[in-house]
């Protein structure tokens, strides 16, 4: 126990859960937050330094990158739930093995990843619909994110990694670094040089590269089983197996879910290139909302798939309902509190009165409803612990994304207001929430979990 904490991990096994769960959360939240922060940054930078088309091209390419991200965050976190699980069982043998079986993953899918980004792109880019006015810009950013995938891809493959046995505040520390590079490469790029969207890419694609490495230098460093030998690197097949069983369901929700959002962001552009940038700034100001409950939803997560690797079956029903008590009190706090400033929030950003308008309309439709997101993302975390992702990835795909779709591609059409596709939010939370929740207290994905480990353990 000693040896671990000295590592920078927390096991999660025992203690009081409340403490366990803020201690996994908090640094979590906080690596979250210097994420958003500088998105937020440069969203604020190439405002004022390059302007409103500018900062159009890069807001309307948002679902495009959450698409290629929520891959390789969904595929992450499957990794990681399997090695959390091995870390929970003090198999040290077996937690080495996955540590380097996920790694090799994000290298080889990451790689794959941005050779493909940068050659579809502008023929996506099309499909979306994205303005004539914003194309060039929305091009010159987005063929830096997807060049920079490979180390996207091993930046969160890392940090789940890292997470998976406790150790958040490491991420945490390195993610508010890339902070401070990326604020100091925008103000060179963009203010400076007057690269605008390019330079905003440019800066973008460093920052995530030198985080990708200082994340590969921390797993290289620990003295613990988890320790990253680049001479080890391969593939466990018995591991990878189960990797992918949790990883690809994740991995594939995440990409329908964004799908879902390109065919919101191309109906949004249907609307201008107003609403195209109100919509994106919306998606900044509450990213902070997002933050908290994906910090909550992780929190869960490693609590979940720590404590199943020990069968400890009551603390992880205890845990899950530990998060929801503490969601309920933040979540709501920081609805009212974003409902009540989202118009001096987005003047600070850029002074048109046109894009205010488009941002103070879509919070006022979506953030009284955050609960109910927050609400799946608990429940989920909890089920996935387990090592159970095929289901509740079927849940989310039937809750949020077909019903979304099949709202944006029929009712809206009929009745093509903005206030009509806002409406698709809350309807679809409310919906998976409700699934989530009942599949939580009635499914059998206990029982389908340990079906699923005693196989793993035969294999091996």
């Amino acid at each position: 126990m000693a040896k671990r904490a000295a590592n920078g991990s927390i096991d999660v096994t025992q203690g009081v859960i409340w403490r366990q769960l803020l201690a996994l959360c908090v640094p979590i939240f906080f690596s979250s937050f210097f994420q958003q922060a500088y998105a937020l940054i440069n969203t604020y930078i190439v405002g004022q330094f390059g302007g409103k088309i500018a900062l159009g091209g890069i807001q309307s390419t948002l679902s495009l990158s959450e698409l290629a991200i929520g891959f390789c965050v969904g595929l992450g976190a499957g990794c990681a739930v399997i090695t959390g699980q091995f870390f929970g069982q003090r198999d040290d043998e077996r937690l080495s093995r996955s540590v380097h079986t996920a790694m090799t993953l994000a290298l080889v899918v990451g790689a794959l990843i941005s050779v493909l980004g940068v050659m579809f792109l502008p023929a996506i880019l099309t499909l979306m619909g994205t303005p004539r006015e914003l194309m060039w810009e929305a091009l010159a950013y987005s063929r830096c994110y997807f060049g920079a995938m490979v180390f996207s891809l091993v930046l969160n493959m890392g940090t789940a990694l890292l997470r998976a046995v406790g150790d958040t505040r490491a991420p945490a520390l390195i993610i508010a670094s890339g902070c401070v590079f990326n604020v100091t490469f925008d103000l060179i790029f963009v203010a400076g040089f007057k690269m605008e969207a390019l330079g905003c890419g440019i800066a973008t694609a460093l920052t995530i590269t030198i985080n990708a490495s200082m994340v590969m230098v921390r797993l290289m460093r620990v003295q613990g089983a988890w320790r990253l030998d680049p001479r080890r690197l391969g593939i466990d097949r018995s591991i990878c197996r189960s990797m992918l069983a949790t990883g690809l369901p994740l991995a594939v929700q995440s990409s329908l879910y964004s799908i879902s959002n390109i065919i919101v962001q191309s109906t949004v552009n249907s609307f201008g290139a107003d609403a195209v940038t109100g919509w994106g700034l919306a998606a900044r100001l509450d990213g902070i909302v997002w933050m908290v409950t994906e910090a909550l939803g992780v929190a869960m997560t490693t609590f979940s798939a720590q404590n199943f690797g020990a069968r400890n079956y009551e603390r992880m029903r205890r845990g899950y309902h530990v998060s929801l008590v503490i969601t309920v009190g933040v979540i709501g706090s920081m609805a009212l509190f974003l409902l009540a400033f989202v118009e001096p929030l987005a003047r600070f950003f850029i002074d048109d009165s046109a894009v205010v308008s488009y941002t103070s309309t879509m919070i006022h439709f979506i953030a009284p409803f955050y609960l109910f997101y927050s609400i799946v993302d608990n429940t989920s975390g909890a089920i996935r612990g387990s090592g159970e992702s095929l289901r509740p990835m079927l849940l989310t795909v039937i809750g949020t994304v077909v019903f979304r779709v099949a709202w944006l591609l029929v009712v809206v059409p009929l009745h093509h207001t903005l206030q009509t596709m806002l409406l698709v939010y809350p309807v679809t939370w409310i919906l998976t929430a409700a699934l989530f929740v009942a599949y939580h207290h009635f499914g059998h994905w206990l029982a389908h979990a340990e079906t699923r480990r005693d196989r793993l353990e035969l294999d091996i």
